[in-house]
């Protein structure tokens, strides 16, 4: 079934976290590699805060976890300090580079493009303006509205309310096997995304598709 409207997860699914890496290598000796568990524990402790009923702002449960993770190998960083770097470059982020023409094609074509994310929504409006890429969503969702993160089904639902559109006729990209598995359960199509280093969760839910490039995904919805 060709979908209506196609959401889109952002941060490494549109856009490039290498420059985060960086940032946050800063105050991490210089290690690059503890920016991949930071990441890792950042998605644990939203879930923790689904499970036990809270909610926090996106980049405070980063700023507390860049701490955790600082600590484990004898670093210490203060929160103020972690929420300082890690806001400083998570809004800085460049598009990669089959995202623009992806989107502008698929918004020629008629789609309706959403924006999805766990980022707050005053952060994920400057994620969008400096990659360049905010004039190609119709819609720009936080999961702050609804203050639960993905994947947990009431987001999907909220969103695909949102967008005026039943799961069935949305599709979810994303690079992140969790929220394609998520989306699934939902009842939304669902497409893969996959970005360096990543792979879909071997038991989650499967994707309609699974594509190297987002220039793979016009043929795929427009055929």
């Amino acid at each position: 079934m060709t979908p209506k409207v196609i959401f889109f997860d952002i941060n490494e699914t549109l856009l490039d976290m290498q420059a985060i890496k960086t940032g946050l290598a800063s105050v991490l000796n210089g290690d690059e590699t503890l920016v991949d568990l930071w990441f890792a524990n950042l998605l644990h402790h939203s879930l923790v805060d689904i499970v036990s009923g809270q909610f926090h702002d996106f980049i405070d449960i980063g700023a507390a976890v860049l701490t955790m993770v600082a600590h484990s190998k004898g670093i210490t960083v203060d929160e103020a300090t972690a929420k300082d770097t890690i806001k400083q470059h998570i809004t800085r982020l460049p598009a990669h580079d089959d995202v623009i023409p992806a989107l502008k094609a698929l918004q020629s074509a008629g789609f309706t493009l959403v924006a999805l994310s766990n980022s707050s929504k005053a952060g994920l409006d400057a994620q969008l303006e400096y990659a360049n890429i905010r004039p190609y969503f119709s819609h720009v969702l936080s999961v702050e509205s609804v203050r639960t993160y993905k994947p947990h089904a009431a987001v999907y639902h909220w969103a695909c309310q949102q967008a005026n559109v039943k799961n069935e006729n949305a599709m979810m990209v994303a690079a992140h096997g969790w929220d394609v598995s998520g989306a699934k359960a939902a009842g939304m199509q669902t497409t893969f995304v996959e970005r360096s280093g990543k792979m879909m969760y071997p038991l989650g839910l499967a994707p309609e598709h699974s594509i190297s490039s987002l220039h793979k995904l016009i043929p795929l919805v427009t055929q």
